[in-house]
């Protein structure tokens, strides 16, 4: 089977107007590939043409050699595709470990009447979720906010709680939507550092992201997007290089 997530030639059109054109990349098992470039440049549209939310109008997606377009969303995360975004959507009420524990629903193996009577296959999962939830937050740096409602934090902490919510239900591929945003150093140390946890135990992972730095600290291939178009792409030594990329990307955060 052919395996990752292989986009080719994808073109994403909204009105009269081309967020994407022609597209493509590869993303293999325990790869970490980026995304890069300026606002409005395509790359959540790109996120939500992999993750179902947006059709292309032409180019395809595979995800380990099935077509991935035209799938909707839930079963892709079912298949075990999972992602963040760019603006977390989480509840205010909601407690950091609830919330995370949200996203191991996708691999429950019990039934609805095993919850309900609460078996003993369904009270050894449930014990196994918590454990597993725990790892998570000690990993990211969450424990001591377990029991914070979402609204309470910052901005930061929230992305870090979606994150900890996409890797509960035990991704093959992650797409990460500007991770590190708002983000202390020591959090962006955190994060990096489970990135490459998930990476190492054979995790493909696509990374949006505005700082450069996490980019080219953690990724193997970077693909630079300029106005819906791929700009450059190659491994990160040869992009940081390039003088289109330091006068387009670099030079527009300058100031």
């Amino acid at each position: 089977m052919n395996r990752g997530i292989v986009v080719s030639s994808v073109t994403v059109r909204f009105g009269g107007v081309t967020a994407l054109s022609d597209v493509s990349l590869n993303v293999q098992p325990r790869d970490i590939v980026g995304v890069i470039g300026p606002n409005g440049s395509g790359k959540s549209t790109l996120f939500n043409a992999v993750s179902g939310l947006v059709r292309p109008a032409s180019g395809e997606i595979r995800i380990d050699g099935q077509d991935a377009v035209g799938v909707p969303p839930e079963t892709l995360v079912r298949q075990g595709l999972a992602r963040t975004f760019q603006t977390p959507r989480v509840d205010p009420v909601l407690p950091v470990e609830a919330a995370i524990l949200c996203g191991f629903q996708t691999k429950a193996r019990q039934s609805l009447l095993g919850a309900m009577l609460h078996l003993p296959g369904q009270r050894r999962e449930e014990a196994q979720m918590r454990a597993s939830c725990r790892a998570i937050m000690e990993r990211l740096g969450l424990i001591e906010v377990a029991d914070v409602p979402l609204g309470e934090l910052p901005m930061g902490q929230v992305r870090l709680v979606d994150v900890a919510r996409a890797m509960a239900s035990e991704p093959r591929y992650l797409l990460l939507d500007e991770p590190a945003a708002g983000l202390s150093l020591l959090e962006q140390r955190r994060l990096a550092a489970a990135i490459r946890l998930l990476a190492a135990d054979g995790v493909g992972v696509l990374l949006v992201e505005h700082n450069f730095g996490l980019v080219g600290e953690l990724c193997r291939h970077v693909t630079v997007l300029d106005r819906g178009k791929v700009l450059l792409e190659g491994d990160v030594a040869t992009v940081r290089s390039n003088p289109v990329f330091l006068q387009t990307y670099l030079g527009s955060h300058a100031a």
